[in-house]
C-alpha cells in the first residue's frame, strides 16, 4: 500500500506543478503570473539608434518614442517584384513638420535624425502628404 500512496502523492505534485506550469506560461491575462502587477513597458532607449522602416505608402512603426540624444534611422524597403524577374520601387520621404532635417524623396537608402530635445515632432511624406505620416516623441 505504501506505493500507491507514494505514486498518487507524486501524480499529485506533478499535476500541481503542470497547472502552475501552465498558468504561469501562457494564461494570456493582463498581470504578472509572480506578483499579480500589470506588465512593465518596455524600456525607452536611451540616446540609442533606433530603426524605422519605410515601405510602400507607410513609416513603420507610424509612431515612436525615444529619449533626448537618440538618432533615429529611417530606411527605405519600398522595392516590390514586377512579375517578370524585376523591381519597382516606390519613392518616399521623411518631411518633418517643424522644419528640421528632412530627407530627400528617394526609393532606397537611410535618413537618420539626431533629437536633442523633447517634444512631439510629426512628419509626412512629400509624395504622400498627411496619407503617410508619423510622429516621434521625444522625451
Amino acid at each position: 500500500m505504501r506505493i500507491s500512496f507514494v505514486g498518487a502523492r507524486h501524480v499529485r505534485v506533478a499535476a500541481l506543478l503542470l497547472s502552475a506550469t501552465a498558468f504561469a506560461c501562457g494564461g494570456g491575462g493582463s498581470s504578472n503570473s509572480v506578483t499579480g502587477l500589470p506588465p512593465s513597458p518596455p524600456p525607452v532607449p536611451s540616446g540609442s539608434t533606433t530603426s524605422l522602416t519605410i515601405t510602400n505608402n507607410h513609416f513603420s512603426p507610424a509612431t515612436d518614442s525615444v529619449s533626448v540624444g537618440a538618432t533615429l534611422t529611417w530606411m527605405w524597403d519600398t522595392c516590390m517584384g514586377d512579375g517578370y524577374g524585376g523591381s519597382t520601387c516606390g519613392s518616399h520621404s521623411v518631411q518633418f513638420d517643424d522644419g528640421g532635417p528632412s530627407s530627400t524623396i528617394k526609393s532606397s537608402g537611410t535618413f537618420s535624425r539626431m533629437f536633442a530635445e523633447a517634444g512631439t515632432f510629426t512628419y509626412h511624406c512629400a509624395v504622400h502628404g498627411a496619407a503617410m505620416s508619423g510622429t516621434i516623441i521625444v522625451h
